[in-house]
């Protein structure tokens, strides 16, 4: 079935025509998205074309058009078909801020964009994701929520691809197989990547970074730093303080980058952080941004509380538990089993998808907590940065903001750790009941799957 990943997104293609010249004939800034589509269609599959002896190439191209077909026909339903409602889409009027953008440059041209840049980087962070949405709605010449949409599905079918490459490099192509499958077709993820919330956005540059820190097996290199700085800038504009988490995997990549030299590389590491937050405090970074933090959770603290309501998502934990003790543990089964069960019926369309994929992730912990004995005996130099970042940004949002209204949406970051581990699981599985039924050679006991890179 995945092997028709072409002739999926060939079919959703025409699809999408029809429904476009139906649902916006009478917006025609709406319709650009289509000659959009194509262009990024065909981008990925110039990278990822068949090169070399590579066994994986054709899965790679397959699975990322299955991704991104159902991430366009999700944003068809919402926009075209006038759902969003049903699913929630609290940011549904975001992409008018690309438009806003866009329409600056038309009025001032490069001191247009100029402006922006610096607005961007130096004084409105955290709403960056304009600035790269106004990129193809400057050239479309036009206001169009699908061609945000677009966007975003085109950064969630590629997050499928960051994902197998980081579980191949880690463990091995079946393994990274059943992880990139787990992440096309997890709800939430298309849900995500559909709207024209700049979620899918973040998660992509945050684990194309990580990725990025693993890829080479002797270490980071410039190579590899070099092609991090366009995701790592794009972290910073959109979502500011993922850059210190993603800081702290870097220097868990410094420190464990080899069992043979660890002091060296903590040393080494060391130094290169210390600079770097050195300087970020003697420009006054460190300070603005955490005071940028305290207005941002003011500012939008009554919005959590809605979402809360509206998506059961996450209530104030805190303003209801007085204890410490308590409140943290009770806003960490938030963060991660919100909304429950019980609560599928109440809220919207998201609401009950997120309680039945809750359910999965408790299947999830289970398949994948034998996953985590070999992570950790024969795999921890490589996922060292991964749990740095994941358990980082998660007990940021459980602890640092005090509210987990938003629970549903900042859980999908961390959720790739989750699907890593869960094939893991499945694999070790697999080739346990081969080798016990005797369909292959006995296996060792460590399996095939934790093989020194």
């Amino acid at each position: 079935m995945i092997a028709a990943g072409k002739i999926v997104f060939l079919i959703t293609f025409f699809a999408l025509v029809v429904q476009g010249l139906i649902f916006f004939i009478d917006d025609p800034d709406e319709l650009t998205f289509l000659p959009l589509v194509l262009i990024l269609a065909g981008i990925a599959g110039y990278l990822l074309r068949e090169r070399g002896r590579d066994p994986d190439a054709v899965f790679q191209s397959d699975i990322f058009f299955w991704a991104y077909s159902l991430r366009l026909w999700m944003g068809m339903v919402m926009y075209g078909w006038g759902l969003k409602d049903l699913f929630g889409d609290e940011d549904a009027s975001g992409y008018v801020g690309g438009w806003s953008i866009a329409k600056n440059w038309y009025q001032n041209g490069f001191d247009g964009f100029a402006a922006d840049l610096v607005r961007v980087f130096f004084e409105r962070q955290n709403e960056g994701q304009a600035l790269i949405w106004a990129i193809p709605t400057f050239i479309a010449g036009g206001e169009s929520r699908m061609i945000v949409s677009t966007v975003n599905s085109f950064a969630g079918a590629l997050l499928v691809i960051v994902v197998f490459r980081m579980t191949r490099r880690v463990f091995d192509s079946e393994t990274a197989r059943i992880a990139a499958i787990l992440v096309t077709y997890w709800m939430s993820h298309i849900l995500l990547s559909a709207t024209t919330a700049k979620e899918i956005l973040v998660i992509l540059g945050e684990w194309f970074v990580l990725y990025m820190l693993i890829r080479n097996a002797r270490g980071f290199s410039p190579k590899d730093a070099f092609a991090s700085v366009p995701a790592f800038l794009a972290v910073f504009i959109m979502r500011f303080y993922a850059v210190y988490l993603l800081a702290a995997a870097a220097f868990f990549r410094f420190l464990v980058a080899s069992r043979q030299n660890i002091i060296r590389n903590a040393i080494f590491g060391s130094v290169i952080v210390a600079a770097l937050m050195i300087f970020l405090a003697a420009g006054g970074a460190i300070q603005r941004d955490f005071e940028r933090i305290d207005r941002l959770n003011q500012r939008v603290d009554s919005w959590r509380e809605g979402v809360a309501r509206e998506t059961g998502s996450g209530v104030e934990v805190y303003s209801e538990i007085e204890s410490p003790t308590l409140a943290i543990p009770v806003a960490t089964v938030y963060f991660f089993f919100a909304p429950f069960p019980w609560e599928a019926f109440s809220g919207s369309a998201r609401n009950a998808f997120g309680a039945a994929e809750n359910i999965f992730i408790i299947a999830i912990l289970i398949i994948g907590f034998p996953a985590l004995k070999i992570v950790f005996k024969a795999k921890f130099v490589e996922m060292a940065p991964i749990f740095a970042f994941c358990v980082l940004y998660a007990g940021m949002h459980i602890w640092g903001l005090s509210n987990v209204g938003l629970a549903w949406r900042h859980k999908q970051t961390v959720m790739p750790l989750f699907f890593m581990l869960v094939a893991v699981g499945i694999t070790q599985r697999h080739v346990g009941w081969d080798a016990i039924t005797g369909r292959s050679r006995r296996r060792r006991k460590d399996l095939n799957i934790v093989r020194v890179s």
